[in-house]
Order: structure tokens, then C-alpha cells, then sequence
């Protein structure tokens, strides 16, 4: 049942909103551009008056010759002064970086070699930051370096429960998204006020910690503006989320975007409902050496107590929820009636997870440090909020302690404090870092891909490989050892079934990326014969009519695919 709030608050005016978006589409967009250049109005205005009130003064002065204009004057100069002081201090506040871990190119390189190949796709402006933190969410953040976002540190904010919970694949395809949406190749307007909303929030929160009086107008600003913004633009973020989703396109079929969103909100709402409170129930039994410890045992959890039916139900409950009128992410089953997928089931199980194939050397790492964090956070709390009454049992899985040699067993005996003796109060520790490297899962010999390309062709050289091992075995020599290579397996493939769709479209892919006209019929050909992929091929399609000047062409197949669920 819809329930109406007063009009003259920010709910209020986001529901009575609601029927202008769906109606008149134009005039919304035209009010939340309107309130975000309010926005950047505001931070300009005391640098403006500063700027003009120099004028003033100056031509004040020179033609002030009685008591009313040189009291305009000195009048002046104190607005100048007020306006020039509080400037000083928006351009030396230092807005807060996002918690985390920092990641360089040496410590993780396979990632930033996944990222310079979706940039190439994308052209997505330069990453001067990756941090990893410890929530279930992946963004791309420009944080400003002083108080207007005239220079930005873009910062890719990646959660290592995204990396733990998706493959490889799709976190490519995750990734990309972001990337994507952060390119603002086709949503320049909706980007722009998603980012300023995203400027705001960082800015009401450095200017809150400061306590010199020269903020309180811009505090007392921002205390009043974002509500008032959240409601105005609200709809303009949902559509650049689902922008975001189209760009996803240009890496992964229909099917897989539909996996990858399934895998990351069922795996988000799993970890805050059974997983945390689960932890935090643990920890308050024993908070300086607890059972288990967050991030080195989730990988497994997520595939063992994650079943089938706890998916099903977590998807159902996602699918039933409704954002709130200040949330800007699109309802699940918006996002996935948009690409056109209403037949869900669970995604395929992770066997090797992208936290263990793109961080490399710095997956271990990253997850001690994670823990060690979380633990000296959380070790000595003795109550937690987090409820724990739907916690999952983890019976299923033996409980991952540390492992210790016999020798360390027998010291620890020998150290270990009698009833009368008292323990010194020390402060939280992980379990010694050795024994958490031989916990985690971490495959030390070659990435799955490339085991099942070494084995694929070996089979090959001794018998025929059926029709699925052979598309496989193609794809995976287009990543291994390129494009030329691939596309004469993939031509042996069409010489016995020409009507394989998965082919026909990789055929017409790898042509339209080397410029060659004739990938548009083949790819034509692939979305008549599977639906699954229209979306992506005309993602393509867009992309390179608009390389050749073909802009009319080009629109057609942008609005082709912004259109696949009527389309399929």
C-alpha cells in the first residue's frame, strides 16, 4: 500500500515526483539538473563574492567622497574578508580519502592488467587510487582534493567480499560496469548529478569534523540541501545505475549480467543477515581470540551454506523489496526485467574466486591485514548490535582454527596461566600469520582457465573434441594466444553446424573489432538465432557505427539495446 508524506518534505516531494519521471521525463531531468547546479552554485558563491568585493572596494575608493560611501566601502571589505576567509578554508579542507587498503600495480599486477584492458573499451579517466575494504560493494569514487571538484583523485573501491564471492568472469564483467559508468560515454547528464550526489555526501562529512565557525555555512548548507537533492535526483541515480548495467553488456551476454547482479545482492544480503551476526555472536563469547575470523573464512561459507534453497529465498525476499525514496539503486527486479531477464536461477558455484586470481600475492596479505583490522575494531567489544537470531550454523564446515605443530601445541601448554595466575591484558592479535596462510584457499598451481586450455588441447591432439569442448577450446585460445589464432577454430566450428549462435556472434565480434564491415551481418545473424545476445551485439553495433561517423545508425542500435527486454 502506497502511503503519501507531507509535500513539503524531502519524501514528500520525492513521491510527488514519482508520477513527473514516469510522465514527463524531460522535466524531471530539467529540475534535477536545476538542484544539482544549485549545488555548485553554492560552493562557488563565497569565491565569486570574494572576487566581485575587490571591485567594489577598489571602485569604492576611487569615487567615495562622503560618509555613505566610504561606509559602503568598509561595508565591502568585511564581506570581502568574510567571503575571502571562508574561500581560504574550502580550498585548504582536506577531503577524506576511503578507508581501506591501498593496492599498487607491483603487489597485484594481474588487476591492474584487467583494468587497462576494460579502460581500452571504455576510455575511463586515469585510476589514481585502488583501495580494498572490507564491505560487499564496488564503486568508483572522485574525491576532491580541496572544496570544489575541480581536481578529483579517482579512487577504485573495491570490497574484498565482491572478489570472494565472484568469479573471475564476473567480476570482469562487474568491473567493467563501473568502469563503464564512470566513462560517461552515454550518460553524461545522469553521471554528472549521480557524482555531484556523491561529492556532497564527502563534503557534509569533512565539514562536520572541522569545528572553525568559517565552515557553519556551509554546514548548515548541506544540512538542509542534501535531503532536499536526495529527493530531487533520486530518479536520475536509479537511471544511471541502470546505465551502468548496459555497459556491463559490452562484456557479458544477458544471462551472465543476470548472474553476476544475483550473485553479488544475494551474497550482500546473506553476509548482513547470517554471516555477520553469525561472527559478531562468536566474538562476543571470546573477543580476543575468536572462533573464526570474517575474511579468511568466506569464500567457504558462501559456497556451503549458501545452498540452493537459501539463495532462493534470499532472491525472493530482494525481489519483493522496494528502495527507499532516498534510495538512488534501482529495485532489483527493475534492474533485471531492464535487461530482460525474469527466468532466475542460481548462479553456477564459485570454484576459484577473483579475490584469489587477481589479487595474485597480495590475496593473502590482504585478507590478514583485513582481519587483524576487523578484529582490533571489534575484539573488545563485549555487546554488538548485530542481531544474531537468523545466524546460519556453520557445522556444515569444520571451523578453520589456526593450525599449529605439535611443538608450538606443547609450548603453549607450558605457557598457558594456572587458575591463581593472572593474564596480562593485552591487545586483540590474529593468530599467528603463517597458520592463516594455511588456511586460505589459494591455488598455488596454474589458474583454472589455463589448466582447462592446456588439457582442451592436449585432447585435441588425440581425438575429436565434441561441439561444447570445442567453442570452450576456442575461446580459450583467443585468450591465450589471441584473436588470429581463435578465429580458425571458431570457422571449424561453422564448417560443422553453421547455425551455432555462440560462434556466429564471437566471429562477428572479433571482425567488428579489427574494423571489418563484414562483422555486422554476422552478428545480425547471431541475434536472430539467440536472443540472449542482441543486447550486447548492438552495444557493439552502437559502438562502431559511431566510430565511423554513422550517428543515425548508431542511435538506432544504442536505443535497440536499451529496449532488449521488449526486444527478447
Amino acid at each position: 500500500m502506497i502511503s503519501f508524506s507531507n509535500p513539503f518534505t524531502a519524501k514528500g516531494i520525492s513521491q510527488a515526483l514519482d508520477g513527473l519521471f514516469e510522465k514527463q521525463e524531460k522535466i524531471y531531468f530539467a529540475i534535477a539538473a536545476l538542484a544539482t547546479g544549485l549545488g555548485y552554485f553554492m560552493l562557488a558563491l563565497f569565491p565569486l563574492i570574494a572576487f566581485i568585493g575587490i571591485f567594489k572596494i577598489l571602485g569604492g575608493m576611487a569615487s567615495a567622497s562622503t560618509f555613505f560611501g566610504w561606509l559602503g566601502v568598509l561595508i565591502w571589505m568585511g564581506i570581502t574578508a568574510a567571503a575571502a576567509a571562508i574561500t581560504y578554508s574550502m580550498a585548504t579542507v582536506k577531503i577524506q580519502m576511503p578507508s581501506g587498503l591501498g593496492l599498487k600495480e607491483d603487489k597485484a599486477p594481474r588487476l591492474h592488467e584487467l583494468i587497462n584492458e576494460i579502460n581500452q573499451t571504455y576510455s575511463v579517466p586515469k585510476i589514481d587510487r585502488i583501495i580494498v575494504h572490507d564491505h560487499c560493494e564496488l564503486d568508483m569514487i572522485s574525491v576532491p582534493r580541496f572544496g570544489l571538484p575541480l581536481l578529483n583523485t579517482n579512487v577504485l573501491y573495491i570490497g574484498l567480499p565482491v572478489l570472494q564471492c565472484l568469479s573471475p568472469a564476473h567480476f570482469k564483467g562487474a568491473l567493467a560496469r563501473k568502469l563503464g559508468q564512470f566513462s560517461a560515454q552515454h550518460n553524461r547528464l545522469t553521471h554528472w548529478i549521480y557524482r555531484w550526489r556523491q561529492y556532497c555526501f564527502q563534503y557534509q562529512r569533512s565539514y562536520n569534523r572541522t569545528k572553525s565557525p568559517l565552515f557553519l555555512p556551509l554546514k548548515l548548507f548541506f544540512k538542509y540541501y542534501i535531503p532536499m537533492l536526495e529527493a530531487l535526483t533520486v530518479h536520475a541515480a536509479r537511471r544511471d545505475e541502470i546505465e551502468a548495467d548496459m555497459y556491463a553488456l559490452q562484456i557479458l551476454n544477458d544471462e551472465e549480467l543476470a548472474d553476476v547482479i544475483l550473485q553479488i545482492e544475494v551474497s550482500k544480503q546473506f553476509l548482513k543477515t547470517k554471516y555477520w551476526p553469525k561472527l559478531f555472536a562468536m566474538l562476543r563469547k571470546n573477543p580476543q581470540n575468536p572462533e573464526r575470523l570474517p575474511h579468511i573464512s568466506m569464500p567457504g561459507v558462501l559456497r556451503k551454506a549458501l545452498t540452493e534453497n537459501e539463495f532462493a529465498q534470499t532472491m525472493k525476499e530482494l525481489l519483493n523489496n522496494e528502495p527507499t525514496w532516498r534510495d538512488g539503486v534501482p529495485s532489483l527486479i527493475a534492474r533485471l526485467e531492464h535487461i530482460g531477464q525474469t527466468k532466475l536461477n542460481m548462479p553456477p558455484p564459485v570454484m576459484e574466486t577473483a579475490a584469489q586470481r587477481y589479487l595474485g600475492d597480495a590475496f593473502s596479505a590482504v585478507v590478514k591485514l583485513l582481519d587483524k583490522q576487523w578484529l582490533a575494531k571489534n575484539g573488545k567489544v563485549k555487546k554488538s548490535k548485530a542481531h544474531d537470531e537468523h545466524a546460519i550454523s556453520f557445522d556444515d564446515e569444520p571451523a578453520p582454527a589456526p593450525a599449529v605443530n605439535s611443538k608450538s601445541k606443547k609450548s603453549a601448554k607450558q605457557k598457558q596461566p594456572t587458575q591463581k595466575q593472572k593474564t596480562p591484558a593485552t591487545p586483540p592479535t590474529v593468530k599467528n600469520d603463517e597458520s592463516m596462510l594455511e588456511t586460505t584457499e589459494v591455488a598455488e598451481d596454474l589458474p583454472i582457465d589455463e589448466k582447462n586450455f592446456r588439457s582442451l588441447r592436449s585432447k585435441a591432439t588425440k581425438s575429436m573434441l565434441s561441439k561444447s569442448e570445442a567453442f570452450e577450446y576456442a575461446t580459450l585460445t583467443e585468450k591465450f594466444e589471441g584473436k588470429a589464432a581463435a578465429i580458425l577454430m571458431y570457422q571449424k566450428i561453422l564448417k560443422q553446424d553453421s547455425s551455432h549462435a555462440k560462434t556466429i556472434f564471437a566471429v562477428g565480434r572479433i571482425l567488428l573489432s579489427q574494423n571489418d564491415q563484414s562483422g555486422v551481418k554476422i552478428l545480425e545473424k547471431a541475434m536472430q538465432l539467440d536472443k540472449g545476445c542482441i543486447a550486447q551485439a548492438c552495444w557493439m553495433l552502437a559502438k562502431y557505427f559511431k566510430s565511423t561517423g554513422n550517428y543515425d545508425l548508431s542511435k538506432s542500435y544504442l536505443e535497440r539495446a536499451a529496449n532488449v527486454s521488449a526486444a527478447a
